[in-house]
């Protein structure tokens, strides 16, 4: 099969909202290109082996986001329909360039092409994600996760996942019980369990978050319960943690409803904040018997760990 392959010149910042974007047109994979993760990813002494010099190179200064849809859709129309959709974008985020521009391409060039820009990265002092094509010798203290990239949010190398990961590594102990919100690949379940949670429900709006989530469950042989859904319609409670790598404006909505879920004394990890909103989720967070412990940030993004009184 072949495809349309649709390239879009951005923003660090906005290269989350723009890939959510092509995914929810369908696309069937998307890549993203980002010198400033290739930098610090080359500038860690302990993973510097497996960026590779030429990829560096290619880059340049924007973040280009590439998606691949079928060669069957008619192409002028999509790439009218994604102009649109960027400038509804851009009105909230600051999407650079925001440049459009299209190539075909064979199907067995994309389909082994794209794996060489995922490669084994620490995401926090312990987790390493690693792609299931490539090697990795494991030292000592590593969490290893195995996971490929799907059609979901997750794939370890955002800043708000490295966030949670941090917090997670702290605060989760040997028999936790876990609720993961909002789970994506299903990343953040799979540290958990891996750090030594008893249990990890997970819940998501999104059907395709769910296939891809269970696939890498799989991947890791970790037995964790997910479903599709929001968080009221998690049926269980007195969680240890909660982790929420959302957005601000779905913390707040459901941070009166938090305390249903936590046990009195748990630990509540957000993340997916963007620096404007702190505030907002803080005051949110506080109205509804929580105090903060912690809070972090990493360029634009903030996570917080709280503790329900």
């Amino acid at each position: 099969m072949n495809w349309h392959e649709i390239v879009i010149t951005t923003t660090h910042v906005a290269s989350d909202a723009v890939c959510d974007m092509l995914n929810e047109m369908g696309a069937e994979g998307v890549v993203v290109k980002d010198p400033f993760d290739a930098k610090q990813e080359l500038a860690k002494p302990n993973t510097s082996n497996y960026v590779d010099d030429d990829f560096f190179d290619e880059l340049g200064e924007d973040v280009k986001v590439s998606a691949y849809f079928s060669e069957d859709q008619d192409k002028d129309e999509l790439v009218c329909s994604i102009k649109e959709k960027l400038w509804l974008v851009s009105r909230f985020l600051d999407i650079g360039k925001g440049v459009v521009c299209y190539n075909n391409v064979l199907g067995e060039d994309w389909e082994t092409s794209w794996k060489k820009y995922y490669k084994p990265i620490y995401i926090s002092d312990r987790v390493v994600i690693k792609p299931s094509w490539e090697e990795y010798a494991a030292k000592e203290n590593d969490l290893v996760i195995e996971l490929d990239p799907g059609m979901a949010f997750g794939t370890g190398q955002h800043e708000t996942t490295k966030l949670c990961s941090q917090f997670l590594e702290k605060y989760v102990r040997e028999g936790d019980k876990v609720l993961d919100v909002g789970m994506g690949t299903g990343i953040l379940s799979i540290i958990s369990k891996k750090l030594g949670a008893d249990k990890v429900f997970a819940v998501d709006i999104d059907d395709m978050c769910v296939k891809v989530a269970k696939e890498n469950f799989a991947k890791n042989d970790v037995e964790i319960e997910c479903m599709a859904g929001v968080l009221d319609d998690v049926m269980d409670t007195d969680f240890d943690i909660v982790v929420a790598n959302i957005v601000a404006n779905v913390i707040i909505d459901f941070s009166r409803d938090l305390s249903k879920y936590l046990k009195k004394g748990g630990v509540f990890v957000a993340s997916g904040i963007i620096v404007d909103r702190k505030d907002q989720v803080l005051d949110a967070l506080k109205k509804n018997n929580f105090t903060l412990l912690e809070c972090t940030r990493d360029k634009d993004w903030i996570a917080m760990v709280f503790r329900y009184a």
